[in-house]
């Protein structure tokens, strides 16, 4: 039977986790070579799933699928009923329960979600954990699980028995992390100005934890158990329940051409399958944690991507055009396109450039592969051969293993901009903002922090207000004091000025709000 737990008296922050989505796992599974269950009617089962932060977004998306959700905390379940309830969302379900008493009533699932859980729990609870994926996952598929591992750990182990020590001594979840705080702060201090090897470690480690919330610290760091383990291990006892590794929810983690030709040479003389690899890889990265997908060992993964597999695919690609370029489709002139990130693709070949150009202009949505290829071509103003099909697909692939300059998905992500009368954002959205959240998901199931005048304006989105219902609803709301609008850096009362100069910001509040993926209407 559940029981009173340390997240009903710290509850971890309940958002989505981008890298956990259904509709990723696919893409993964289909670069490699599987037929992953639709993401559009699928059973989605998460294991730890708080307030329903990951899973609602993922329900008001795909409402043709089913989504079910445990965890131990009774505070954090009630919580996501009523947010489910205020939805009005029917394909989730949310149980206060112990992940051990899943069993075969609840079915077989196509997704199974195990974030931020399996360090933190029993060895009989993994190990549970393990078998559920190995008994209700469906034939095609796939199972994510993140823990920490090592070596990178060893480090950070050391760092949690220090806080430990010190932070137990004191009787609330508030005193802990004060006190864990203070610690940090202290050590920090203390090895500033060393230059030795143990110094340059803790340092790096202390300013990750000084940027890390309250709830982090108090359930990472302090509570009793946090369990790390090699990749290998993990992937041992994976096996005993008859699974099989398929690669990592970030691919371009599991791309040894990111090191120098030589690290390549030894990696393929010390690693004889793909296990190995990735456990010298973290011996050499010193890795800290992993977000592993595992299939049914029936299935059987082919790394050796090819570009068909691109066919039913959805591509996007944040990197926009250097705003001091011209993009010349006529010539091979070069091109660069930029990420907010700083990483960038420079094209010289100018079917690439016209890809690089519309999925810029699609951006945050994504474009089908084939209609990305005819739409390229059609831009150069010319048809396109196979082999350039090949040769540009293999340029996207590339991409996308590398680095994060191209993405891949299984879904599309189709999006509104700002030309209906009447916007409508994202019920989930609206929901967590009219509560006073700054964080919401977006349509990439992404978290989007809202400036204060987005706060107050992404509930009004409803598809029920036009531009002039909006201004009068945001006057009213600067008027009460629940917003505060300044001008020449003065804030100000007056009614009419104050709708003035929310005029002025308004349409450009919806263009951001469309550039987040947060408007569908």
């Amino acid at each position: 039977m559940p029981t009173w737990t340390s997240y009903d008296e710290v509850p971890y922050e309940s958002l989505p986790f981008a890298q956990s989505h259904p509709s990723r796992l696919a893409t993964v599974a289909t670069v490699f070579g599987l037929q992953p269950p639709p993401v559009e009617h699928c059973r989605v089962l998460e294991l730890g799933c708080a307030a329903g932060g990951n899973l609602l977004p993922m329900a008001e998306a795909f409402p043709a699928s089913e989504f079910v959700g445990v965890d131990l905390s009774a505070r954090q379940i009630a919580e996501g009923q009523r947010d489910l309830e205020r939805l009005g969302l029917t394909n989730v379900r949310l149980h206060h329960a112990n992940i051990l008493d899943i069993d075969n009533s609840y079915g077989s699932f196509d997704y199974i979600i195990c974030h931020g859980v399996f360090s933190w729990v029993p060895r009989n609870v993994q190990e549970h954990i393990l078998a559920l994926c190995g008994q209700q996952l469906t034939p095609r598929g796939v199972a994510y699980i993140s823990y920490n591992t090592y070596p990178g750990w060893h480090m950070r182990g050391l760092i949690r028995d220090i806080m430990r020590y010190h932070a137990l001594r004191f009787p609330t979840p508030q005193e802990r992390v004060g006190q864990a705080r203070a610690l940090i702060d202290f050590l920090a201090q203390s090895v500033r100005n060393d230059t030795g090897a143990y110094a340059v470690l803790l340092r790096t480690e202390l300013e990750l934890m000084q940027n890390q919330s309250d709830h982090y610290l108090y359930h990472e760091q302090l509570e009793d158990i946090n369990d790390p383990m090699y990749f290998h291990t993990f992937i041992e006892r994976a096996q005993q329940h008859r699974l099989r590794y398929l690669g990592e929810a970030r691919v371009s983690t599991m791309v040894t051409r990111n090191f120098g030709p030589d690290v390549q040479k030894t990696l393929s003389l010390l690693a004889s399958d793909l296990i190995q690899t990735e456990q010298y890889l973290d011996f050499v990265r010193n890795r800290t944690f992993r977000e592993t997908l595992l299939v049914r060992d029936e299935q059987t993964p082919d790394w050796t991507i090819t570009p068909e597999r691109m066919v039913g695919l959805h591509i996007a690609s944040p990197a926009q055009p250097q705003p001091t370029q011209s993009v010349d489709l006529t010539n091979e002139s070069p091109a660069q396109f930029v990420t907010p990130s700083g990483l960038s693709i420079s094209a010289t070949w100018p079917l690439l450039k016209a890809t690089m150009q519309l999925l810029a202009e699609a951006w945050p949505g994504t474009v089908p592969y084939r209609e990305l290829l005819a739409q390229a071509a059609a831009r150069c103003g010319r048809p396109l051969a196979d082999e350039e099909a090949s040769r540009l697909t293999l340029n996207l692939l590339n991409a996308y293993l590398s680095s994060d300059v191209i993405e891949l998905h299984a879904t599309p992500i189709t999006l509104s901009r700002t030309r209906s009368e009447k916007p409508r954002a994202l019920a989930y959205a609206r929901l967590r903002a009219a509560a006073g959240h700054r964080k919401v998901t977006n349509r990439r199931h992404e978290v989007v922090i809202l400036p204060d005048l987005h706060v107050r304006l992404v509930p009004l989105l409803d598809g029920r207000h036009d531009r002039e219902a909006l201004l009068e609803a945001l006057t009213a709301y600067a008027q009460k004091g629940d917003l505060t609008v300044n001008v020449s850096g003065q804030p100000v009362t007056d009614a009419e000025t104050l709708r003035r100069a929310l005029a002025r910001v308004l349409e450009p509040a919806l263009e951001t709000l469309a550039r987040d993926a947060l408007l569908v209407g």
